[in-house]
């Protein structure tokens, strides 16, 4: 089972979180360090990450997550993505 659980983040932000309590993904991360300590609260490994758009509200904190944790980045391929590794399509 997944828990869904949202990471405050800069002023007016979440970063969701997908996790069974060893593992997650996060989704628009735009601040790297709310994750990280979250991650590390709660003893869960990073394999993932999926951005919805391009703006840095939502990608801020992809390469320092992508780096820490080598995890593959899922985006719209079309968009300017930072460390994007696996467009997606219609």
């Amino acid at each position: 089972m997944l828990d869904i659980t949202p990471i405050p983040a800069l002023k007016d932000n979440y970063i969701w979180t997908l996790h069974d309590r060893q593992h997650a993904v996060v989704v628009d991360p735009g601040d790297a360090a709310p994750v990280l300590a979250f991650l590390k609260a709660h003893g869960l490994r990073l394999t993932a990450i999926l951005c919805t758009h391009h703006h840095n509200d939502h990608t801020g904190g992809i390469c320092k997550l992508a780096q820490v944790y080598n995890v593959p980045v899922y985006g719209p391929q079309h968009e300017n993505i930072p460390c994007l590794s696996h467009g997606a399509s219609e």
